[in-house]
């Protein structure tokens, strides 16, 4: 009976998997189901360990499928506190769209406008659900833990893993909340992160600039967010002696340590960046629109509102 039974439903699929893990931790709550073009997103009211709603993907990994496949898949979860009648949709909203995107464990999300205090996420494997092992291959529930207020700035300012697992130990469950403090609002963790922060600087070498553009005149024209990511740069990695670049498509801008001349073309530039360089970005360089002159390297970075 039991291989008539198996004929009938057909193969196991990796959806049976995702689903049976969920169910796992929550019990027989049915879910809210959130549906989108390419994932379904679904949510679940909880009362253990505490009271929170569980969001995640449907279809980021091989739902429909049976055959296995190489490499870990992942479906995208999320954590709200309280027991709402109806679960909010703004959480669903955004694991659809990350779940456009390839995630992992240390990636991190920056909210263009801020949700309350929440200004991003960070990603890691979630603590409850983990990693299944299925028809498939390996499903990763990737954990989207959210970063309040300043946050985000001291996250990218040291390293992405490391801060996820200081907030985890700090928030239960690394539950998002959009009226959290930031950790550095305890005088405590705040002390320990200037302190790591000062020592170990920033593990994150490269980022993706918005708007990006450079000739072999020396020309840079960025967006203000890729300003902030240099000004940062600056003081936590080439002080440190690490380089740092910015990408777009095929354009990208190096900054150097080690280089010891600048090369500059129509697609990249080099730039050679001793620690006179990275004095005079802290000193001159700012992510308001305008245009900065350097001394110490032949660079005139222009600072522009892509929107505008």
């Amino acid at each position: 009976m039991g291989v008539f039974n198996n004929a009938r439903r057909g193969p196991r699929t990796g959806g049976d998997v995702v689903r049976s893990r969920i169910a796992s931790t929550a019990g027989g709550t049915d879910p809210y189901v959130f549906s989108y073009r390419h994932v379904e997103v679904h949510a679940y009211v909880l009362s253990q360990p505490v009271h929170h709603v569980l969001y995640c993907t449907y279809g980021k990994s091989r739902v429909d499928s049976s055959q296995p496949s190489a490499g870990t898949q992942t479906e995208l979860t999320l954590r709200l506190p309280g027991s709402p009648a109806l679960p909010e949709q703004w959480p669903a909203d955004l694991l659809a769209r990350a779940a456009r995107e390839e995630i992992e464990p240390g990636h991190y999300l920056c909210l263009d406008t801020p949700r309350g205090t929440l200004t991003g996420f960070v990603f890691v494997t979630d603590p409850v659900l983990g990693v299944v092992d299925g028809p498939t291959g390996l499903i990763r529930f990737t954990y989207a833990v959210g970063l309040a207020g300043d946050d985000l700035e001291r996250m990218l300012s040291w390293d992405p893993a490391k801060f996820a697992e200081l907030a985890c130990n700090r928030v239960p469950l690394g539950i998002t909340s959009t009226r959290r403090e930031p950790l550095s609002a305890d005088p405590r963790d705040r002390a320990y992160l200037d302190r790591v922060v000062g020592a170990e600087g920033a593990s994150i070498g490269a980022m993706h600039a918005r708007y990006l553009d450079v000739d072999a005149s020396g020309r840079v024209d960025l967006d203000p967010a890729a300003a902030r990511a240099v000004i940062r740069a600056a003081r936590h990695r080439l002080l440190h002696g690490r380089t740092f670049a910015l990408l777009n498509g095929d354009t990208w801008l190096l900054f150097d340590p080690e280089s010891p001349t600048t090369d500059l073309a129509d697609d990249h530039i080099v730039v050679a960046s001793p620690e006179a360089l990275a004095h005079e970005l802290l000193a001159v360089f700012d992510a308001a629109p305008g245009a900065y002159r350097l001394q110490s390297a032949p660079l005139k970075l222009r600072v522009l509102d892509p929107s505008t």
